[in-house]
Formats: C-alpha cells, structure tokens, sequence
C-alpha cells in the first residue's frame, strides 16, 4: 500500500512540473494543475451540454461562456484532487503510525499481575492478504520457587493470627476456628487438616463433645501453586468444654508455549515471525487503506453530483423565473406595439423601466448584438433559443418572421398571445397551490398528533 501512496505522490510532483512549465500564468499551484488535468480530460467530457446550462444562468457571450465553463469544471477537479491528495496522506501516515509502533515494540504482551483474570488476546500471523486469527489465553504472573516460599512464609505468618477467632491462645482451643480458603489477596488456595480429623474439620469447625481431657493436635496448613508446595504446622491443645460449638495448531502450540515459560516475567514478547508467518497484536490488512480510498472517491463523486445538481437547480429556479416574467412581458410589448413602437423600441424601453432581472439581461444582450450589426430577426430567434423555453420561442420566432416577411398581423398574434399567457399564468398558479398544499400536509399531521394527545392524555392519567 505504500507503494501505490508514493505512486500518487509522484504523479502529483509530475503534475505539479508540467503545470508550472505550462500554465505558469496561474499564480496559484492548484490551479495550474487543476487547468493541466483538465486540459486531458476535456475530450472526454460534454463540454457543450454544460455550457447550455450555463448559459441558460448567466447572460454572457460565447468567449465568457467557454472561460466559465472551464471555471466550473477546474473548481470540481480542485477539490477532487485535494480531496486525492488528503486521504493519500492519510493513509501514509497511518502506515507510518503502524511502522513506529512495531518498532517500538508491538509485540509484547503484558501479563496481568499474579492474581488477575486470564486475558484472552488475538494474534494475527501471516501477510495482510492472507491473515490467520489465533485467539491466546495469557495467564497471570506466576511466581518463581524462590518468590513463592517467600510469599508463603508471608501468608503463613499472617494466618497464624486469624486461626484463633475467638479463642483465647492455641493452648486454649474450645470454639471454631477460622481457616481460610485462600490468603487475603486471592493469590494462593490454602488447603487445611489435622491429625485429629474428628475433632477439627477443614471449614474450622471444632467439635468436642466426644473429647474427655486436654490434647495436643497438630493443625497443618498447606498452597500448592503450580509444581511447587509449602506446609507450615501450627500446635494447638484443644481443651474439652460442655458449651463449645461446629490451544490448535503447530502456530498456537508455539505460542501456548511461549506463554507457558515467560510466567515468571511481568510481560513476554512474541517473535516478529513463527514458521514464515508475521507476528502481529494488531490484525494489520488493507481494509484501513481500502476504506479511505473508497472514501476519497465517494467524497469526489459527491463533488461533481452536487456541483451538478447545483447547477440544475439554477437552471430551475432561472426557468421559474422567465415562466413567472412572461405574461407581464407579453402584455407589455403588446401594449407598446399598440402605441406605435417596433420590437427594438419596446425591448429598449422595458430595459430601461424595469428593475434588472434574468428577462431584461436577455433582452439587453440581444439589443447589443443587433447594434453591433447582427441581423435582427436573427437575432430575436436566437433569444429564444437562448432562453430555451417553449412560450419565448414561439413568440421569438413570431417576431423574427414578421421583420423578415413585412406582415402587419403582429398587433393580432400579440394579442392572441396575451390570452395565452394568461392561461399559462392560471396554470402556474395553480401548481404552486398544489406544491404549498402538500408542502402543508406534514405541519397538518404533527398538529394532529398533538390534538390527539392532548385529548387522549388527561384520559391515561384519569385512569
């Protein structure tokens, strides 16, 4: 995996090269690279769909239009590569993360101290494509001989103080006695018998009702830990008295083994390999590396749907607009032709009257062409054209074959077209009363909900 991050790290160095020897006007380095990488691509992408929808946004000419076109697809391979490079990154210094801490030492394993739990640990043997699971029971320190008959001297000694309970000193023995099953910190099970099994039971149970005279019993404690034992022997003289009272394969083996001799030490350590297989307490594989890869791509292709999607919805909202500006449009020319003006005169005086908006760009954009000296039915048509929607282009084209044949009917389609965009004007206010209708179901529904508890709940608490 490395190599494919150092891979993408010299493509970017390479990138970085040629961007600069060949687009050094950019005095930003992403940039220049965003503009290499789309140089390569642009043959394979549909440059003319994305610059009609872009024109249908900005009123622009075709030199802007193919400059925004390219803005629009760098600022999308940007942050793609951004994004490539990031995760790149990141996964190189995961990696290096996982270097460092092998070298530190990954491998060792800490027991647990002398009276702790087994712990269960998985080890992972073998390459990271091809990854076996051992699951290794750990085991508490356990004591070295010499460790134990010291730690037992201790226990005994500490015994000796809590056998008596409630009797006054080993000459004297009368009542139970109190005969641990274990030492105070749970490290050593304590076996316990006597000479005189009848009279003293393991649990510390003293019996003497069949005992007639003073007796000498010797009471032996005893740990056995491991292959190592220890007996200490304490004297008592029981006095009679009439109120006293009662792991799988060749790999697990090894590894079971190595556990198995390294119980004296706080903590072992695995070999890096056994049998030609790599030794690991973190499962290491490519699903981390697969993972933010996948993640990387993800992220880019959700770049270019959103920036797609964005642009669809200025389309929309663009297209909204015109539909909403129509009527009013078409009732203003008619009225304007009525008075005695041409098409250019009353384009010209609804540039001047009205606020700025997407409609009077258009309008503003075709007058500027024809007093450039573009033909001027040509240029009616291509304002329809431009602004893509069925109404404009009829009228548009209804205009443009008027100056060209020299018809005087323009007054009577005018004002059949009044009556139509008041049709199209009802429709449209019809679908948004649809659209808020259903936009006013759900506030509907959670109002319900809670009429319905507020009448439902004093009858719950009633009960």
């Amino acid at each position: 995996m490395l190599i494919i991050n150092l891979i993408i790290i010299i493509i970017f160095l390479m990138l970085a090269l040629i961007s600069r020897k060949h687009f050094s006007k950019y005095k930003k380095l992403s940039e220049a690279m965003s503009r290499c990488v789309f140089m390569f691509l642009k043959r394979f992408i549909n440059l003319d769909k994305t610059k009609a929808d872009l024109r249908k946004i900005h009123v622009v000419s075709d030199s802007k239009l193919e400059k925004m076109c390219t803005e629009f697809y760098t600022k999308i391979i940007s942050i793609c590569m951004v994004v490539i490079f990031v995760i790149n990154l990141a996964c190189m210094l995961l990696c290096a993360y996982i270097q460092l801490n092998k070298e530190e030492g990954s491998n060792v394993i800490k027991r647990g101290d002398y009276n702790d739990e087994v712990i269960i640990t998985k080890i992972y043997a073998g390459e990271p494509e091809n990854q076996r699971e051992y699951e290794l029971a750990v085991y508490p320190r356990e004591y070295t001989e010499d460790e134990f008959y010291k730690e037992a001297d201790e226990v005994f000694d500490g015994l000796k103080n809590d056998i008596l309970a409630n009797n006054k000193d080993f000459e004297h023995i009368n009542s139970d006695l109190k005969l641990s099953a274990t030492d105070k910190d749970g490290r050593f099970e304590i076996s316990w018998e006597s000479d005189y099994p009848e009279y003293i039971f393991p649990s510390g149970k003293v019996r003497l009702e069949d005992l007639r005279h003073e007796t000498d019993v010797k009471l032996t404690a005893r740990i056995d830990y491991l292959d190592y034992s220890a007996e200490r022997t304490y004297e008592l003289v029981l006095v009679p008295c009439e109120d006293s009272e009662k792991l799988s394969d060749e790999i697990g083996v090894v590894l079971k083994q190595i556990e198995t001799n390294s119980r004296n030490s706080s903590s072992f350590e695995l070999p890096d390999e056994i049998n030609g297989n790599k030794i690991n307490l973190n499962k290491m594989d490519n699903n981390s590396y697969k993972k933010l890869f996948f993640l990387g791509i993800v992220m880019c292709i959700f770049t270019i749907i959103f920036s797609n999607n964005s642009l669809k919805n200025k389309k929309r909202k663009r297209e909204c607009v015109l539909e909403f500006l129509y009527p009013s449009f078409v009732n203003r020319v008619s009225l304007l032709i009525g008075s005695g003006m041409n098409i250019r005169n009353c384009f010209i005086s609804i540039i001047t009257d009205d606020d700025k908006n997407i409609l009077t760009s258009e309008l503003e954009f075709t007058i500027n062409q024809i007093r450039a000296g573009y033909d001027e039915a040509a240029a009616y048509e291509e304002l329809g054209i431009r602004i893509g929607l069925p109404i404009y282009s009829r009228l548009m084209s209804h205009i443009a074959q008027n100056i060209r044949m020299g018809t005087r009917d323009l007054r009577v389609i005018m004002s059949d077209e009044v009556k139509e965009a008041m049709e199209v004007r009802k429709e449209n206010a019809k679908k948004k009363g649809e659209k808020a209708s259903t936009k006013l179901l759900f506030p509907m529904i959670v109002l319900m909900a809670v009429v319905i508890v507020i009448i439902m709940f004093p009858a719950f608490v009633g009960i």
